[in-house]
């Protein structure tokens, strides 16, 4: 059994990196987490290229200090922190990317998809951000305002529309004085209007 564990340990701390890396993805970007078995395939993929971008980054610095200033040793602390550093700017950039729709924007400038980085949802508030919205209820009434939060998933969550007002039969608003948000169930909502 320690044979084992003495094999399995330094394979552990091998793969930490690309498991940074997916980890801080998936908390920051607004993607729908896959299953586990995906997302270990990931971490995989992220470690040999966080790998290799230590290893760039170790010639670099070898080169530096032979040719201009020595900046210090290289020693696998040094390569362990390189490797944890690329791994949290790595997963940092890429739900950057994800959250601005980078990636998908320049496929679909080439033609390689028509897909944008996060669902159709989250893509049309993202889209219309800073808009007001009207919100058609299931009972029929609707709501005018603005949305500071929407939910990330079309089943599930809350919107909190500030400056709400009704909107009655004859399309007029009735403005609710003193009432400054509501917070309404997505799963109560029929229908979102984005105005200009």
């Amino acid at each position: 059994m320690e044979d084992l564990a003495t094999k399995i340990i330094p394979l552990v701390q091998m793969l930490i990196p690309g498991f940074i890396t997916t980890m801080i993805f998936y908390w920051l970007a607004d993607v729908k987490k896959p299953g586990q078995f995906e997302r270990t395939i990931q971490a995989l993929i992220g470690t040999g290229v966080i790998t290799m971008m230590v290893s760039g980054a170790e010639l670099l610095l070898k080169y530096i200090g032979k040719n201009f200033f020595v900046l210090g040793l290289w020693t696998p602390q040094t390569e362990s922190a390189w490797g944890i550093g690329l791994a949290v700017a790595l997963g940092l950039l890429l739900a950057y990317a994800s959250n601005h729709d980078y990636l998908y924007d320049q496929a679909r400038k080439f033609g390689l998809t028509s897909r944008a980085s996060y669902p159709e949802w989250i893509y049309a508030f993202r889209k219309h951000a800073g808009q007001s919205v009207i919100l058609t209820l299931l009972d029929g009434r609707r709501i005018f305002g603005y949305p500071a939060v929407w939910p990330t998933d079309p089943k599930d969550g809350h919107f909190l529309v500030t400056q709400p007002s009704w909107v009655n039969e004859k399309n007029e608003w009735v403005e609710m004085l003193g009432i400054d948000s509501y917070l309404i169930s997505n799963a109560d909502v029929l229908m979102v209007e984005f105005l200009e």
